[in-house]
């Protein structure tokens, strides 16, 4: 078993990919909720055992590459359902409820541009946030995807 202390970088920035470039590298999936954690372990794509240990307060990061000797281990996030809101119309008002319905529900968001995203566990949520979004929903246009999803920094927010 590999045991993994460190990150030597992540590969979606300039030097994480530079260090990676041509080299072959297993890949280690986990979830978004256990890229919290600092004790894992878990099976690489190519059956290799890998422990990771983090100190306290650290977190892992999609992206995030490992060396062991001549081998590299990069961590790759589990893809999730999440909802995402598109807003049609620029309206301080729309964010606002927007903002808190979803908040009340206690899930992290996500914004980039006019649209929010959020986390979700069935695609059965969808029907759910139509009635509860139902006072703004001719101005909003709702889609379930599954990606990779990175919850805003700026928001100290935890599900529960």
């Amino acid at each position: 078993m590999l045991e993994l202390v460190s990150s030597i970088g992540n590969m979606f920035t300039q030097n994480g990919a530079e260090g990676l470039s041509g080299k072959p590298f297993e890949k280690l999936e986990i979830s978004r909720n256990d890229l919290e954690k600092n004790r894992i372990r878990r099976r690489t794509d190519k059956g290799t055992d890998v422990s990771i240990i983090l100190e306290r307060g650290s977190k892992l990061n999609h992206g995030d590459i490992f060396r062991h000797e001549n081998t590299f281990i990069v961590i790759y996030q589990s893809p999730e359902k999440v909802i995402t809101v598109k807003i049609n119309e620029d309206s301080f008002e729309i964010w606002v409820l927007l903002g808190h319905i979803i908040g009340n529900r206690h899930r992290p968001i996500s914004i980039q541009n006019k649209t929010m995203t959020f986390p979700i566990q069935a695609d059965s949520e969808l029907e759910v946030f139509e009635k509860l979004l139902h006072p703004i929903i001719e101005k909003i246009e709702l889609q379930v995807e599954e990606k990779i999803y990175i919850p805003d920094q700026r928001m100290n927010v935890h599900e529960h």
